[in-house]
């Protein structure tokens, strides 16, 4: 007795229902997921794009390039002081893996300074020269680096460099690709804002580094009285309120604030203070006084 597989039924495999059809849901049916995780990326943007490994935001902002270096030599000879603080500050900080700090420094009477994406801080020289001491100096530069620490640039930029971050988990081309349609525009990286509990994250380490780098927190007083005293000064006008104020909003109580910490953790601001390095004195002392004209030719009052 001869025994054979019964042949298929015709068409068994074939549909019913039109192959575009079929494509077309399965298209949809992709987009709507795709859709749904952007959404879901945007939404919790603040939450995710810090917990993104360091390595992928260093992919999206590599044509980012704010740390540059300045066209002159003791414009050079300062950036280096300024990244040699950061290096023996960032030591005594648990930076990401990965996390490389770069400073750039801007021949530019705009009193500011700012962190933003891939471990980059810029410092101005007119805020530089509203500091006497390398304290202060670093205070400013631990606050910024403490941004960097706990990744707020990535967070403060939000659903764009979040959605960026994440396609670049996907294809690191893809990932520039949309971040650099958020990034195009240089000047929001430069107006980056915190939120109360962000800046107040960012005073806590500052004044944790500042008392294990000199023994207590007295450039970070310094800091602050010197940006209340510029912001008091009503005769100057309001272009007379640095930038920095406008980013980084200082008040008598952070002042307290940072009195109060030094006192109960025993890092009274009381100390003497380092000089400023010599090539930012050097800066400081070649700065134009108020008024007069900046880089451009044009007076700090007609920006």
């Amino acid at each position: 007795m001869k025994i054979e597989n019964r042949l298929p039924a015709e068409g068994i495999n074939a549909s019913r229902e039109h192959p575009l059809k079929e494509f077309a849901w399965l298209a949809g049916g992709a987009i709507a997921v795709v859709i749904a995780l952007v959404a879901a990326v945007a939404y919790g943007a603040q939450w995710i794009a810090p917990r993104v490994p360091f390595a992928y935001e260093l992919e999206l902002t590599r044509g980012l390039e704010l740390a540059r270096a300045p066209s002159s030599d003791q414009g050079r000879a300062v950036q280096a002081e300024l990244q040699a603080l950061a290096g023996r500050l960032a030591n005594r900080m648990d930076l990401p893996p990965g996390m490389t700090i770069r400073v750039g420094y801007r021949e530019s009477d705009v009193v500011n300074a700012f962190a933003t994406l891939g471990g980059q801080v810029v410092f101005f020289r007119g805020l530089l020269a509203k500091l006497d001491s390398e304290d202060a100096v670093a205070a400013v530069m631990a606050h910024e680096l403490a941004h960097l620490k706990y990744r707020h640039p990535a967070a403060a930029l939000g659903r764009g460099v979040a959605v960026g971050l994440m396609l670049s988990v996907v294809s690191a081309q893809l990932g520039r690709t949309m971040g650099g349609n958020v990034l195009s525009q240089v000047g929001v990286v430069t107006l980056l804002s915190f939120n109360r509990d962000q800046e107040r994250a960012a005073d806590e380490e500052a004044l944790r580094v500042l008392a294990a780098e000199y023994g207590h927190v007295g450039g970070a007083l310094d800091l602050f009285e010197a940006f209340m005293h510029v912001s008091n000064d009503r005769a100057l006008g309001e272009q007379a309120i640095p930038q920095f104020l406008r980013t980084h909003p200082i008040s008598a109580e952070r002042r307290q604030s940072a009195r109060d910490w030094g006192r109960a953790n025993g890092k009274t601001p009381e100390q003497p203070r380092r000089a400023l390095p010599p090539a930012i004195a050097a800066a400081v002392a070649a700065a134009p006084p108020p008024g007069a004209a900046t880089e451009g030719g044009r007076p700090i009052a007609d920006r």
